[in-house]
């Protein structure tokens, strides 16, 4: 979500630094003017003005990926006002704007004793928004300042990961994310890195003191107080609930349940109908947080379980496409009541058009709309699909065929697996036929060069196999493609992680590991008439040549033709495709980026 924010900042007194802190003194909340917006860039303490009921307790604010504390000063958020009224000493906190848990985690560790020298006091409270919460774990657990922390309040916090962090991981639906004003802090927020390295790190941390996070998750991703924020958190909320049910439009509210934490609210619970704004404004949250400051040995409804499981599954009964001009849909059935299309589109308000055999265009109604998002209901089996605006489709069949996807989390012998099955009231049977592939995104590769990899399933009985331990070690996001010759498609959107538990596994520029030599060459890069790969090493059997677009969508497959000193002309099928960026995949080989002009 990207406020257009006024850049005014109004301050009253000293401003100071302090190690990587800039620090300025607030006037009490009465002059604080709308124009003041808090630290954009570097990161702050502000230092509220002490009460004259001042009651000896200190609370701190950190936020989460939305902001540098801009939503604890505007829309007329309460929080600063209602703690100083009540006599506590308030502190904001700003770290940086999505560098991810770590890197938050480590500057809060250093305000935590900042913050406690400058008041003489052992404890602190700490009220953090959405991502601020595993900043707050980061600091207290990691870098040592457990001791320096009363209670964590986390309001939103995704402890689980969210799928618009997922999705972000992928190229090709990263701009849904960007709706959201959310950015590259993303990598560590994802459902597979918080499952797989996050929550295993935390919970078993020798140092870890659940009991003392109270955990508040929101429901109302549709009900939101901020007209600006409203429309974006029913794209991204809706997205969600496909997915991951219940949530604010950030945050699934499964996600927010930290293993062994004190849970406030319950799942749709009427107190919580918030969105993920929403849940950070004191006029919202403060009436539910003030009694456990009072009484530090409140604890209320329930308390969640640390069992990590052993394999996780998603499914998917959708295929994607995208286009910025037009798209023909080719649909499994004629038209039915179960098939829909889900539209998420870059212009507020898309106009959408099918067009007959002479090319005339015709307005479709649709079934839903909203700013940014748009739900059709097909009107032919073959039809081809316009608009005004650049857009990602999940073409659904509620009926149809179901693609499931499973990660084994085992360090010893890790595996994907890809089945099918038909809804329990369908009585057709399963294909089989179906062609499986993905393509991979080391999130945790610093090079952006060779960004992505095609993996190819290997049937296995009625299921699709891949052993990722072929892959360096890393965390990967994958889209995985399926279809097979009753024009039967799926593609399904998660990641995975390879290696240990160790956090710091990852996101390594320094690393130094030599780069395998590539065994085939593709000439030129830039395709234009002519084309020629070169094999180094061609394989003993028979092999196939197939082109993908950038992603992962399969265009063109065809076999080896005939070799002149290990090189072939591949030109005459590569000048069939359109212009664009494509990987091209030689047997097990690594694949390889082309340009077609």
């Amino acid at each position: 979500m990207k406020f257009q924010l006024i850049t005014l900042l109004l301050f009253f007194s000293l401003t100071s630094y302090t190690q990587n802190f800039k620090e300025i003194q607030l006037p009490t909340p009465t002059k604080i003017t709308n124009n003041f917006i808090g630290p954009l860039f570097h990161p702050t303490i502000h230092y509220g003005a002490t009460p004259e009921n001042y009651n000896g307790k200190v609370i701190v604010f950190n936020h989460g990926y939305i902001d540098l504390n801009q939503s604890q000063f505007l829309f007329k958020n309460t929080f600063y006002q209602d703690v100083f009224n009540e006599g506590y000493q308030a502190v904001f906190v700003a770290t940086t704007r999505g560098e991810g848990l770590w890197t938050n985690g480590k500057l809060l560790a250093s305000a935590l004793d900042i913050i406690t020298h400058k008041y003489g006091i052992p404890q602190v409270y700490l009220i953090a928004h959405s991502n601020g919460g595993k900043a707050a774990e980061a600091a207290m657990f990691h870098y040592g300042k457990k001791d320096k922390v009363a209670n964590v309040f986390a309001l939103g916090t995704p402890f689980w990961g969210t799928y618009l962090a997922d999705i972000s991981q992928v190229p090709l639906l990263n701009w849904i994310w960007k709706l959201t004003g959310l950015n590259e802090g993303a990598r560590t927020s994802t459902t597979y890195y918080c499952r797989d390295i996050v929550r295993p790190y935390f919970d078993k941390h020798p140092s870890n003191q659940p009991q003392k996070f109270i955990s508040f998750g929101a429901s109302g991703f549709y009900n939101s107080s901020v007209p600006i924020a409203a429309p974006v958190f029913l794209v991204s909320g809706g997205v969600l609930l496909a997915k991951q049910g219940s949530n604010d439009g950030v945050a699934p509210y499964s996600s927010t349940l930290r293993p062994n934490a004190t849970i406030h609210f319950k799942d749709k619970d009427p107190n919580a109908i918030f969105d993920h704004l929403d849940i950070s404004f004191g006029q919202f949250s403060w009436k539910h947080i003030r009694p456990y400051i009072e009484n530090d040995n409140k604890r209320t409804f329930l308390e969640t379980t640390s069992l990590k499981p052993s394999t996780t599954s998603l499914e998917s009964n959708y295929y994607l496409i995208q286009s910025d001009k037009e798209h023909r849909l080719h649909l499994e059935k004629s038209t039915s009541k179960t098939q829909w299309i889900d539209i998420i589109h870059k212009k507020e308000n898309a106009i959408f058009q099918t067009s007959n055999t002479h090319n005339k265009k015709k307005d479709i109604i649709p079934v839903h709309k909203i700013p940014h998002r748009t739900i059709l209901q097909p009107t032919k089996k073959d039809m081809a699909l316009h608009s005004d605006s650049a857009f990602i489709a999940f073409v659904k069949d509620a009926n149809g065929p179901v693609m499931s996807f499973s990660n084994e989390i085992s360090s010893q012998k890790p595996f994907l697996e890809v089945s099918f099955t038909t809804p329990e009231k369908e009585k057709f049977s399963v294909p089989t036929n179906f062609d499986v592939w993905g393509v991979i995104y080391d999130t945790s590769s610093e090079d952006i060069n060779d960004p992505e990899e095609i993996i190819n399933f290997t049937k296995n009985g009625n299921k699709f196999v891949f052993d990722p331990s072929v892959l360096p070690h890393g965390v990967y996001s994958i889209i995985i493609h399926a279809t097979n010759h009753q024009n039967i498609k799926r593609n399904l959107i998660s990641g995975f992680v390879l290696g240990n538990e160790d956090p710091f596994m990852t996101f390594n520029p320094e690393s130094t590991t030599p780069k395998e030599q590539p065994n085939i060459v593709i000439t030129p890069s830039v395709i234009e008439d002519t084309a020629t790969i070169s094999i180094l090493t061609p394989p003993p059997y028979d092999a196939t040549i197939t082109v993908y677009t950038i992603h992962g969508q399969k265009v063109l497959s065809l076999p080896l033709p005939e070799s002149q000193n290990n090189s072939y002309d591949i030109s005459g099928p590569l000048q069939k495709l359109q212009s664009g960026v494509y990987l091209l995949k030689y047997d097990t080989q690594k694949a390889i980026r082309f340009i077609k002009k």
